[in-house]
């Protein structure tokens, strides 16, 4: 059991595909963060949602030599921070 973040939608329970993409996501050791409970905090962060999203990113990640959780958190896999 894992606390996924304050601004985690688990998918529907059937959905194998989502959840994959979940697991994927917190095994990198990312949580579903963003919004503070007063309202006041920053933006959610960028999570993957299928699994094309997380293979891009992994392709990115082992092209550029960046850490997968780092790329993971990217909107777009190949943008440099």
């Amino acid at each position: 059991m894992l606390c996924a973040g304050h601004d985690f939608a688990a998918p529907r329970r059937s959905d194998r595909k989502a959840w994959s993409v979940v697991a994927v996501v917190l095994r990198a050791g990312l949580r579903y963060e963003g919004f503070q409970a007063c309202g006041c905090g920053r933006e959610p962060e960028f999570r993957p949602r299928t699994r094309a999203q997380v293979r891009a990113r992994r392709i990115a990640a082992a092209r550029t030599g960046v850490p997968f959780a780092e790329a993971l958190g990217r909107v777009e896999p190949m943008e440099a921070r």
